[in-house]
């Protein structure tokens, strides 16, 4: 079943997408209009974005342009990537660094830290 995202999923893309890198504004507006299927198990969440195939397409060949690093308070640190496929976007995939159980309502974004691909800095 498709949905809009919800307050605290946009949110974690807000802050995924808060560093500049080369056309970053198509992912923004792919993902404004897309909604999404979501899946959760353990330690991993996924939000795949549909609906988006009539924009315009990011112009890199790049798997994942972007990707977050949330460190805790306590425990390992939540890695969100940024999946993009055949120039649009088609998940936000996230994971427990240490596979522990991933509780979305105690993920603290206030220590984060960004790894660009070389290729869209």
């Amino acid at each position: 079943m498709y949905r809009n995202l919800n307050n605290m999923e946009k949110k974690w893309i807000e802050k995924l997408l808060d560093i500049d890198f080369k056309e970053r504004d198509i992912l923004v507006k792919q993902i404004l209009k897309a909604q999404v299927i979501y899946k959760k198990e353990y330690a991993f969440i996924s939000l795949k974005f549909v609906g988006v195939n009539n924009e315009e397409k990011y112009p890199y060949q790049i798997r994942v342009p972007v990707e977050m690093r949330a460190y805790q308070d306590e425990g390992a640190p939540i890695v969100f990537l940024l999946h993009i496929i055949n120039g649009l976007v088609n998940e936000l995939e996230i994971i427990s660094a240490d596979s522990s159980e991933l509780r979305e309502e105690a993920i603290n974004l206030n220590n984060v830290e960004y790894e660009l691909n070389k290729e869209v800095m």
